[in-house]
């Protein structure tokens, strides 16, 4: 029995953790598109990138040698990881001169991905085809900002063009979704040796969030399909008292080298604990242990150099906190953190609406807009079009002239263009 627990206990924590990262990772990005180079970037196409993860382009295979033909899946699959065996050096001096020219720290390359975890990726992806599968031979750079990751572009682009066979920007786009997970990157393929290796590129923001582990979170959100809802304690339906009694023990053992008034805002294993713990004291009717662990959490929350007072994250605990404080009848105060929750959401929304403004918020102050959009059906869209076009030419115009700041040395590079051949504006 305790065996079991201890597997449930496990488990909970984990989808607590998978949503916590990916609030984290959603807080990132609508933070990251408040950059002013943000319309140029969301407005480049990639390259034989075909916008989501449900299956890659065709065009960008490993080269189907003849002798594969003969050749048994697993024997294909060997010659392949023997072929990115040969490239990886190749690999390698690309990632130093990309990481020297623009001062990257974050970079990896390797390991060789094994013949059983390509044949498992095919499979789950690419219906078996482990010539679909581009990352036997690959590589990580994290990248400081966006405005680096529209220099590496065109470093990339000015340095081994010709090699390039994919970028793959969609999931950075505002119009499409992240991977399972709130989960971000860009990748760029290229072809060294007759073999197609891949470049992960992550920008810092996304990475701190779970480092290397990024893309695990990706596969376990994707395996137990997190994004199908929103609140971690659902997990805990339909448990009885007995069995929820058992995991608050065993959420009592997972905390007791940290105890509650000891933790400081970096302790993100036991703030995980106790906010996994959180959860069963509510669904026990423990609403009083519930608020003094929140109260605690809320105030490392608002003392994290990453986080603060205004965080999706900070927010969320303290809506959990009205909850308690609202089950033992303290309305006013629950009232109070629900009324400042809604005023900086509304403060968001309303910030977000000015920035958007088209000629449809005109139509009660001004009655002849109106009319116009009445007669020209047409005019909204024709203006949002243009409104588009210009924020796009103004973040651009934003982009040379932080590009001749920090990065002046991309003029001795192609052409010195600032445009991107190949990744396309749409």
């Amino acid at each position: 029995r305790r065996a079991v627990i201890k597997d449930s206990w496990d488990f909970y924590r984990m989808i607590c953790s998978l949503l916590r990262d990916r609030r984290k990772y959603d807080e990132a990005f609508r933070r990251m598109q408040m950059s002013p180079v943000y319309p140029y970037l969301n407005s480049l196409t990639g390259l034989n990138d075909p916008g989501d993860d449900s299956g890659d382009s065709e065009e960008v295979l490993q080269e189907d040698l003849p002798e594969y033909s003969q050749m048994s899946r697993s024997s294909v699959c060997r010659d392949l990881v023997k072929k990115a065996e040969e490239a990886i050096p190749s690999l390698v001096e690309i990632c130093k001169a990309l990481a020297g020219s623009l001062g990257i720290e974050e970079v990896g390359v390797g390991p060789v991905k094994e013949v059983s975890s390509a044949i498992r990726k095919a499979e789950k992806k690419y219906e078996g085809n482990v010539l679909q599968v581009k990352d036997y031979c690959r590589a990580l750079l994290v990248v400081k900002d966006f405005e680096t990751l529209l220099a590496l572009l065109e470093l990339a682009r000015d340095s081994f063009g010709p090699l390039i066979r994919r970028v793959k920007l969609s999931s950075m786009k505002s119009d499409h979704q992240p991977l399972p997970g709130g989960y971000r990157d860009c990748k760029i393929n290229l072809e060294l040796k007759g073999h197609i290796c891949e470049i992960q590129i992550h920008v810092w923001p996304f990475w701190v969030v779970c480092g290397v582990d990024g893309f695990r979170h990706y596969r376990h959100c994707l395996e137990y399909s997190t994004d199908t809802f929103r609140d971690p304690y659902d997990a805990l339906a339909n448990l009885d008292s007995k069995t929820l009694a058992e995991l608050i023990v065993m959420a009592e053992e997972a905390v007791a080298g940290m105890p509650l008034d000891g933790l400081n805002w970096y302790h993100e294993k036991y703030i995980l604990d106790y906010f996994a713990e959180v959860g069963l004291f509510l669904d026990h009717g423990l609403a009083v242990w519930a608020e003094t662990t929140l109260r605690q959490l809320v105030k490392l929350r608002n003392a994290s150099p990453d986080i603060g007072p205004d965080h999706a994250e900070t927010l969320y605990l303290q809506k959990y906190l009205a909850q308690a404080l609202r089950t033992q009848n303290k309305t006013h105060e629950a009232d109070h953190i629900d009324e400042r929750i809604a005023s900086i959401e509304l403060s968001r929304k309303l910030k977000e609406e000015e920035e958007s403004k088209t000629l449809w918020d005109c139509m009660i102050s001004d009655p002849m807009e109106a009319l116009d959009l009445i007669m020209d059906p047409n005019k909204k869209e024709r203006e949002e079009e243009t409104k588009l076009k210009q924020e796009v030419k103004a973040s651009k115009r934003a982009w040379k002239k932080i590009r001749k700041q920090r990065f002046k040395f991309l003029d001795t590079k192609g052409d010195a263009s600032t445009s991107t051949p190949g990744y396309q504006n749409q």
